[in-house]
């Protein structure tokens, strides 16, 4: 007999003796921590958590409540039709989340930062230099919208830009719908041509400048300016009752581009495809970042009438609007 097995047996006795009235924990006993095995039971019980931490594994949360929308935040295109009509008839809509309109005189109104003239079918809107290098696909966008390829950063909201095309008389492009969600929309009526210039004031010599939307514009296939382009009332579109143009800052596109508020005529093709196509910043001839710019929107062809003292102007398409309601 091997002098080492009493050693043996006394360890295996020690072993029996430590386990001796517990209970192996099979998997149907640890299981046994949450009441029912259902996709009910999975649900986040911090209590069955702690005993049992795979238990929440595949639990799905529900999605965050979305908060309440404010009563008047337009959810369709024709909701920004019903604001533009009550902003003609004098009585712009006040209730919260509805864009803000505010009257300066009979033909003049301010959406935001958008100055609307009727009389001479007008927008100006506040912009300012963003970029003096690289290639772009846009002319202006709103803050925190894709800047690193527009010229102008839009001081502006792009649903305001909308609201006052509409009320200088334009109509945006409209699309057909078709049967097959894989088919691409066609368009069954242009929308409303604008023509698009700029002031601003040369840093250096303090001289007052103006010039056409192109003047900053290189065209990679021709090695120059373009020429003036034609421009017109995309409109942009809603997506879940939110104004898209709003949610990607996109106000004047140089590439086709549903969801711009303005788009150019003439795709010059995609700049990330090719050297000779679409284009660059002219890089010699724009101002320094930050430079302010006035970018004017007005129908195009359109000449304003000249308005004599002390007489109202006849303009069938821009009638003034009635007077103010009086303040209680």
């Amino acid at each position: 007999m091997s002098p080492r097995l009493p050693h043996a047996c006394l360890a295996l006795i020690a072993l029996v003796g430590c386990t001796e009235g517990r209970s192996p924990i099979t998997p149907k006993k640890f299981d046994a921590a949450i009441p029912d095995a259902g996709p009910d039971a999975e649900r986040l019980d911090q209590s069955a958590m702690r005993r049992h931490p795979t238990a929440a594994i595949n639990v799905i949360p529900p999605p965050p409540a979305e908060p309440p929308r404010p009563e008047g935040e337009p959810r369709d295109a024709e909701d920004l039709r019903r604001l533009s009509t009550a902003a003609e008839k004098g009585e712009p809509v006040q209730q919260p989340g509805a864009p803000p309109i505010k009257r300066l005189d009979a033909y003049r109104l301010r959406v935001g930062a958008v100055l609307v003239d009727r009389l001479a079918r007008r927008l100006e809107i506040p912009t300012r230099i963003n970029m003096q290098e690289g290639i772009l696909e846009y002319v202006a966008v709103g803050t925190h919208g894709k800047l690193h390829e527009s010229v102008l950063e839009a001081l502006a909201e792009p649903s305001h830009v909308h609201l006052g095309l509409l009320l200088i008389g334009l109509e945006p492009r409209q699309y057909n719908k078709p049967d097959d969600p894989y088919e691409v929309p066609k368009v069954v009526r242009e929308g409303g041509r604008v023509a698009l210039s700029m002031q601003w004031t040369d840093p250096k010599s303090g001289e007052a400048k103006t010039g056409d939307a192109v003047v900053w514009l290189y065209d990679r296939k021709t090695k120059a300016a373009p020429e003036p382009q034609a421009w017109y009332f995309e409109g942009s579109q809603f997506w879940n009752g939110r104004y898209v143009a709003d949610n990607e800052r996109s106000v004047i596109s140089l590439i086709p581009d549903r969801n711009a508020v303005i788009t150019i005529g003439d795709d010059a093709g995609n700049p990330y495809r090719g050297d000779a196509q679409g284009y660059e910043v002219y890089t010699g001839e724009i101002p320094p970042n930050g430079t302010p710019v006035k970018l004017s929107i007005a129908v195009f062809g359109y000449e304003p009438p000249k308005v004599e003292p002390g007489k109202k102007p006849d303009v069938p398409g821009a009638p003034a609007m009635p007077p103010a309601p009086a303040t209680p």
